[in-house]
Parts: structure tokens; sequence; C-alpha cells
């Protein structure tokens, strides 16, 4: 049952959304615990490390809720505007500022009958908290400009990647909020701390961001993902397995196709080049191979700058869409190509034709 919701989770995200799997122990007590929680109206505060998929937990409980067929409307709340915050959040009516043509309603009257989520919730200025907790109280939205108030239907999920409690003994947030917000308190681990997880998410975003046939994983990939941190949680991952995707050779991702953060994949590609510009003589081992410069070639052209641009096209199928997935124009992908052909690699002419 767990792996069927997990799947439809995953197939229903939009291709911007972040994916979120449940195989690891502590991943699927979260799930069930989730479920079970989604079907009161108790408000839910969710905890954990930024980039973790807090805010598909909360879609979790959205979907999971008698509310699944009604709006989730989520609200960064660190990127609200101080002087919009009023404005977004409850609305405004015909002529209540400059600019103001017609009404407007705000989140709450979005989300009504439904889920609001309100992520970063410990972001919040002070003063619109204060706003916020009348709101929860009263159930009813004032929109700016407006005199009569509109009672709202809402389920509310706040989540935030810090202490919220030492925030209300730091005077940051409001006391009476945070108890308002955190009827249940759910919480997120970090990817590293459940690596059953990081196998599972990292299939799930090799078919987001490729074409079949999928490439598959290494054990040496895998056993490289299980050893790695991940401070950036699962955004980080996404980040590492599209970058993987273009170094691969489109059937298998290897160790040498994984790139972290801190690599600098420029730096061993002038390492190779440097080692092929001076290449040892070449010689015959004991087991009939060739070493030296015959080898070194063959290497570079299944590594880096070959692999990442070969694996563009291939992806692409489009000379201007592979330079751009690259982050490149179009004249540098045709420099790189001429460069890559003067050193003896094969480049379809096609590809050369940019």
């Amino acid at each position: 049952m767990i792996q069927l919701e997990r799947d439809r989770i995953s197939d229903s995200q939009h291709a911007d959304e972040q994916p979120f799997v449940f195989v690891d122990d502590s991943s699927v007590a979260l799930f069930e615990l989730a479920c079970r929680v989604a079907k009161t109206d108790v408000p839910v505060l969710i905890s954990g490390p930024t980039g973790a998929g807090k805010e598909i937990i909360a879609k979790v409980i959205h979907e999971a809720s008698l509310k699944e067929a009604m709006p989730f409307v989520a609200i960064n709340c660190a990127a609200i505007p101080a002087s919009l915050a009023e404005d977004m959040l409850f609305g405004h009516e015909k002529g209540a500022f400059t600019g103001a043509l017609k009404e407007k309603k705000g989140y709450f009257e979005q989300a009504h009958g439904g889920t609001l989520f309100l992520d970063e919730i410990g972001e919040m200025p002070l003063e619109l908290q204060s706003k916020l907790l009348r709101v929860l109280q009263e159930k009813k939205i004032t929109r700016v400009g407006g005199t009569t108030q509109k009672r709202v239907d809402v389920r509310i999920v706040a989540a935030s990647n810090i202490n919220l409690k030492q925030a209300v003994t730091e005077k940051k947030f409001r006391e009476d909020l945070y108890y308002r917000l955190s009827g249940f308190k759910l919480s997120l681990l970090p990817l590293f701390q459940r690596k059953r997880d990081i196998e599972a998410l990292s299939y799930v975003l090799i078919q987001k961001h490729s074409c079949k046939p999928f490439p598959q994983l290494k054990e040496c990939a895998k056993a490289a993902l299980l050893d790695y941190q991940w401070p950036g949680n699962v955004r980080e991952l996404e980040n590492l397995i599209q970058r993987a995707l273009i170094m691969c050779d489109g059937k298998e991702i290897r160790q040498e196709d994984i790139i972290f953060d801190d690599d600098d994949p420029i730096h061993d590609f002038m390492n190779l080049q440097e080692k092929l510009t001076n290449p040892p003589e070449t010689q015959i081992s004991g087991s009939g191979f060739l070493e030296g410069k015959d080898l070194l070639i063959k290497s570079l052209r299944n590594e880096l700058e070959h692999k990442n641009i070969m694996a563009a096209m291939e992806l692409t199928g489009n000379r201007s869409d592979a330079a751009e997935r690259l982050g490149i124009s179009t004249r540098t992908l045709r420099n790189k190509i001429t460069k890559l052909r003067a050193l003896g690699m094969e480049v379809p002419s096609a590809y050369a034709r940019v």
C-alpha cells in the first residue's frame, strides 16, 4: 500500500515539483502518520531542513484528507514583501489603493474549503504574525480597503526549517501563534539520515529528467550517493542527477559521472587534456592491451566534454536546445565540437554544424 501511494504521489507531480518517495522506515512511518492526521482538521507543523520535501508532506496531508478535491495553496512566507503581505494574504477591494482596478482574492480566499500551506513560517515578520493569528482564531478575513468580514474555511499546514520554540524564546516568533499552528507536529529527517530513500529518489529523478530507455545506476555510483552527506538534501540530489545524465553514456550512470557540488569537472577535464598533450609512450601490456596515448584518448572520448555534448544532443534532439541545456551559447558549443574533433574524437558531422 505504501509503495502504491508513493508511486501515485510521485506520478502526479508537475515537472517543477520536488519529488518524494517513502522507502526508508522513517519515511514510511512519516507517511502513515501524515495520512492519519490528514483525516482530522488539526493544524499541522512540519519541521525539517531546507530542500528535504516539506511541501510534499503537506500535499500528502491534503490529498489524504476530506478536502482533497478542494484547492491546495502554498505560500513561501519568507518571500512575501512586507508592503504587500496583507494584500497577498487577505486580498483587496476595488479602489483600495492606486492601481486596484478590481477586487482581488488573497491566499486565504483562494484556499477556501481546502488547505493553505505556510512554508518558512518562521520568517514571517512579527507584525504580520499578529494579523495571521487573528484570522486563525476568528476564521474571518477583511480585504484591504474593505469593511466587511468574510468567513474562510481552510486547513492550515505550516512548515519551518528553524526551531520555532527557540525563536519564541528569542522573541522572534509569537508564542500564541506557535501553539495555534502546532496542533500536531511532524518532523522530516535530512536525506542522509534516510539512506534507503536515496536510490529510489534517484530513479524518480532520472525518469523526471530523461527519456526512455532510462539509464541505470551502477553499484559504484549507488555507493557514492550513499556515502555523501547531502547538505542540500533532495534539491542537491536533483541537481546531481541532472549533471550525471549529461555526463553518462545514456545507458548507465557510473561513479565517474557523479559530480558533487564541491567537484570541479573543468579542472578534471583540463588535467586529462594535459595528459593527452604529453602522453607516456605507447606500450603493449602483458595482457596485450594498448596503454598510454591510445588508452587516454579512449578515456577522454568517454568522459567530460565529449560525453557532456553527446548526451545533451541525444536528450534534446536539437542543437540549440542542447546548447541551452549545457548552459552555453550555440557558438560556444560549435567551438567545443571543433576542439573535440581536432583531438581525434568522433563527433557526427550533423552535430558539428551548429
